[in-house]
């Protein structure tokens, strides 16, 4: 009987420790899966609309860091994701109106700097008139510019900022993160360049003369609603200025092509709603990306390419 319970105990406490190491890797997991879908918004965000040339390099500790607090703090996912594609932004951007950035972006960027007592160079805000996408932006930076110093060291500088650059609040689960916050991502690593399976499709009216610039908006809409009638829900439909362009994620080149097949006939003649004897026929182009090599500013300049050249293509 004795052997019995000694056998019972053990099993169950190896019952526990695997379900607790299960629990643990899959939060750990779907944190990792957040920060990529987070990349892949803010990749394809800046590759569509940007007029600025290069990649965007997504820091990867700044957007770990900034999910983690959003997460604790019981932000909206929204500010999250307007302080991560704050910090991946150069200086500079706010100011420049080409930009189409989403709300609360270019108030983060406005308020980067603004301390909670209202003393910083942003004077004319304080407390809670910073916006909360701001304070997750200056708490990443923050501790960026202490990169290296001691768990201890920075205990002790947050007590110094609470109620000053940090609300006391931020700055109490800054110190209660700390631990986690300190072992994220390297200072090199980054997010947004590249991806390891996906493709991009850009659907491109075939004779772009033929559309008045009037009726652009009204052919996208109607293009953009067939399109994502027509794909799964994971995959992301997004309307440029003159195309629209799907990112097909976690598919191989096959996939690609018969998604590609699929939206053909679709696309074929597309009726403007405004006009209606107006049919627009369009074109596909697709870019597949299966290795860690491919950017998404590459990626989607090739499928622009193709959708430019002929007929749909695939290159692996």
């Amino acid at each position: 009987m004795f052997t019995e319970a000694i056998a019972c105990c053990l099993v169950s406490a190896v019952g526990t420790w695997w379900f607790r190491e299960r629990s643990i890797r899959g939060a750990r997991n779907a944190e990792d899966n957040r920060t990529r879908e987070l990349s892949v918004e803010l990749a394809l965000h800046l590759a569509e609309n940007s007029p600025m040339e290069g990649d965007l390099r997504v820091p990867r500790r700044m957007a770990e860091r900034i999910l983690l607090l959003a997460s604790r703090l019981d932000l909206d996912p929204s500010e999250a994701r307007a302080a991560a594609l704050a910090a991946a932004l150069p200086p500079g951007a706010r100011a420049d109106a080409r930009l189409p950035l989403p709300d609360g972006t270019r108030a983060a960027l406005a308020a980067r700097h603004a301390r909670w007592d209202g003393a910083g160079v942003v004077s004319d805000l304080a407390g809670n008139a910073i916006p909360a996408a701001a304070q997750l932006l200056t708490a990443a930076d923050w501790l960026e510019t202490r990169d290296g110093a001691s768990a201890d060291a920075l205990r002790e500088a947050l007590r110094h900022e609470s109620g000053r650059t940090f609300s006391p609040r931020l700055a109490r689960v800054l110190t209660e993160s700390l631990t986690d916050l300190l072992s994220v991502a390297s200072a090199g690593a980054h997010l947004g360049l590249r991806v390891t399976s996906g493709a991009m499709l850009c659907i491109t009216p075939r004779d772009p003369d033929a559309l008045p610039a009037a009726l652009r908006p009204a052919f996208l809409a109607a293009l953009e609603t067939r399109v994502r009638e027509r794909v799964r829900p994971t995959d992301r439909v997004y309307c440029t200025e003159s195309e629209v362009v799907v990112w097909l994620s976690r598919t191989d080149a096959d996939g690609a092509m018969r998604v590609t097949q699929r939206l053909e006939p679709v696309v074929s003649r597309v009726v403007v709603p405004s006009v209606q004897r107006l049919e627009v026929a369009c074109r596909i182009g697709a870019a597949i990306a299966d290795t860690d090599a491919t950017s998404f500013s590459d990626l989607l300049a090739r499928a622009r390419a193709r959708s430019q050249r002929g007929p749909a293509s695939v290159a692996a």
